[in-house]
C-alpha cells in the first residue's frame, strides 16, 4: 500500500496554475506539478538540493508555500 503526503500551496497560486494549464493535457494543478517534479528529477543537470532549497525559500517568501 502507498503511502501519501500533502503539499499545501494558496488557493491563488493553485488557480493561477489551473489558468495557465487550461489548454494542456493535465486534469488538474497536481497532475502538473507532479510531471514537473519528475520531469524535473529526471533531467541531466538537474538543480542541486541547494538550488531546490533556495527555491522552496522564495516560493515561502512569495507566499506560494507554507
Amino acid at each position: 500500500m502507498s503511502e501519501y503526503t500533502t503539499i499545501s500551496f494558496k488557493k491563488e497560486f493553485v488557480r493561477d496554475v489551473e489558468a495557465y494549464i487550461e489548454d494542456e493535457p493535465f486534469g488538474s494543478a497536481k497532475e502538473f506539478a507532479k510531471h514537473l517534479l519528475v520531469r524535473e528529477m529526471e533531467a541531466e543537470g538537474a538543480i542541486t538540493d541547494e538550488e531546490a532549497r533556495r527555491i522552496g525559500r522564495k516560493l515561502e517568501e512569495l507566499g506560494y508555500v507554507q
